[in-house]
């Protein structure tokens, strides 16, 4: 009989080749959203707009406080745990996580019908693929989505969190840029530094629980599969990660003294697994 660890794994796997460059998941794939939606199509140049104007209702952020939150770390680190636990005032902040946008646009793509044969593949563990699994395929979209609510939120002066992973290069400085354009006037950097190992497991613990809760009927969208390379592409050769290094960044950029005031805290996991500070820095004028 088969444990449920090992029917993780064969379905993690299975989702992993999927994803793999040129396969049915790759989030380059003839199967993308952006590839099967006529470019520039009007019907869904507005439907872009529904989803941005109802992510824009969900929040009222004060937009006197001119604060911007900044997350750093791969998938399956714990950075929107971390944030919410450390930050008290979450609720003045409009939280832009292109995650949430993802649910938007798959659940368009299942009522379009446009996945009909990859949600009818069946997977080691006897069931289909559930529609979070298809996020790959949206993720082009939901960054350009994000972003465009990025660029809203700070035209309005509002208090921000900017959900991501700070895995590329130039990605901090064109934030850091754009926010002190805006006349932003204190920037916090939260990044969260684990291990390749810990990040994978983490993100496949999420995953399968969603995917479980799905297979039961509790959740109609199931877990949102991160593929290995995600976690991987966050990482050096040497296996530091980027992310951490990204973060530790916005100290250089705060020497230009456009922001007044910028902390970057590093957070890590300690033997029991707890978050703790293991490094932090600070610029003020």
């Amino acid at each position: 009989m088969t444990t449920g660890s090992s029917r993780r794994d064969e379905v993690g796997d299975r989702l992993s080749n999927w994803s793999k460059s040129g396969d049915r998941l790759d989030r380059y794939s003839p199967n993308r959203t952006e590839a099967l939606y006529p470019l520039g199509d009007i019907v869904r140049r507005a439907f872009w707009r529904e989803v941005i104007d109802e992510y824009l209702e969900r929040a009222d952020p004060r937009r006197d406080g001119r604060s911007a939150i900044i997350t750093a770390g791969p998938p399956g680190s714990g950075k929107s745990t971390a944030v919410r636990a450390r930050v008290v005032n979450i609720g003045e902040y409009r939280v832009i996580d292109a995650d949430e946008i993802k649910d938007a646009l798959v659940v368009k793509a299942v009522a379009d019908g446009i996945y009909g044969d990859l949600l009818s593949q069946v997977l080691p563990d006897g069931y289909g693929l559930a529609p979070r699994e298809l996020a790959s395929l949206v993720h082009n979209e939901s960054v350009e989505i994000a972003n465009l609510i990025r660029r809203i939120s700070v035209d309005r002066k509002e208090n921000i969190v900017v959900e991501g992973t700070l895995a590329w290069d130039g990605q901090g400085p064109r934030i850091f840029r754009d926010l002190a354009d805006a006349g932003y006037v204190e920037v916090e950097v939260f990044g969260v530094d684990v291990d390749a190992p810990t990040a994978y497991e983490g993100a496949l613990a999420r995953w399968w629980e969603g995917r479980l809760a799905w297979i039961d009927g509790a959740d109609q969208l199931g877990g949102r599969f991160t593929p290995r390379v995600a976690i991987d592409n966050c990482y050096d050769s040497s296996g530091q990660s980027n992310c951490t290094a990204h973060a530790l960044e916005f100290i250089n950029q705060a020497q230009s003294g456009e922001i007044p005031t910028v902390e970057v805290t590093i957070l890590g996991r300690d033997a029991a697994g707890a978050l703790t500070v293991i490094r932090q820095q600070h610029y003020k004028q």
